[in-house]
């Protein structure tokens, strides 16, 4: 079975920046059979950046598709028709805004292929720090960080959608903070985690995914409302979604914490946690353009 990457992106080319050279940096990217860029009214100097991009690395196997900017079925569509293009596979879609470690595609494979023989089976998702579900998961697994953050959190810890890390952008930055280098988050998770999935029937976030050909047909495709009614489907059908404890990915923002985070210097941070910096890159002009 073809493994294809989607990769949504849209307005934020200092987080697709960031999104590609950890993919590129890590090797992941190089073990899917297409990657193909989900373009969301990309132009301007965004689409520069896009097309050099793919001329500097022809090795990898580029596809483009591409769409007015907009919500709904502006980027549903472009997923559809990805998957109209490449049948039969599996299927992995990112944002521009997830920042992933160098075997995140093999562990939610692993994921993928202990489950898929499950009827009920709907999708895998990686363990993302500032959503609930992922951060319940990291606060279960290391009680000493949950003692920090139950200080810090004005309603404690659930693992709901809409919970307290997802509601309060401090959160947000400081869960991902501890959780800043992926390749060593991932080497205490896998240290520290018994259960490598975690089975759950409930609303996901979508923003780190693997699903197959046979559920989006069972869908009817990724609809209008592509979160919130994909989630809908799920928990109205009790459909499996499966977290992949030991795959940790950010996600840099979420619509509500974006200007907190915005404000703060959590993406260079991610940067040069993960990646080698140049001196360029480290230079007050190097941060300030793309």
């Amino acid at each position: 079975m073809n493994k294809i990457l989607m990769i949504l992106t849209s307005h934020r080319l200092d987080c697709f920046r960031l999104c590609m050279d950890m993919l590129i940096h890590g090797g992941s990217i190089r073990r899917f059979d297409h990657v193909v860029l989900l373009m969301n009214g990309v132009v301007g100097h965004h689409l520069r950046y896009v097309q050099r991009l793919m001329a500097n690395h022809p090795e990898i196997p580029w596809d483009t598709i591409a769409g007015p900017r907009g919500r709904g079925w502006h980027i549903s569509n472009l997923q559809n028709d990805c998957v109209r293009r490449y049948p039969d596979s599996l299927y992995f879609k990112i944002d521009e805004d997830t920042f992933v470690s160098s075997d995140w595609d093999i562990i939610l494979t692993e994921a993928y292929e202990a489950h898929r023989n499950r009827p009920d089976l709907s999708l895998v998702t990686a363990t993302i720090p500032n959503n609930g579900l992922g951060c319940w998961q990291l606060l279960n697994l290391f009680p000493e960080i949950r003692n920090e953050f139950l200080k810090l959190s004005p309603s404690g810890h659930t693992p709901a959608a809409d919970g307290p890390v997802w509601f309060y952008p401090h959160l947000a930055e400081w869960i991902i903070r501890k959780f800043l280098n992926l390749d060593e988050a991932n080497r205490r998770v896998r240290a520290a985690a018994t259960d490598r999935w975690l089975p759950f029937h409930a609303r996901f976030s979508i923003n780190c995914i693997c699903y197959d050909y046979r559920h989006w047909k069972e869908i009817g495709g990724v609809q209008e409302k592509d979160e919130v009614g994909w989630g809908e489907w799920i928990t109205q059908n009790h459909k499996l979604v499966v977290l992949a404890t030991q795959s940790v990915v950010h996600h840099y923002t979420f619509f509500n914490q974006q200007e907190w985070l915005d404000r703060s210097n959590l993406l260079e941070d991610i940067r040069r946690s993960n990646l080698p910096v140049s001196a360029w890159e480290r230079s007050f002009i190097g941060c300030q353009i793309p």
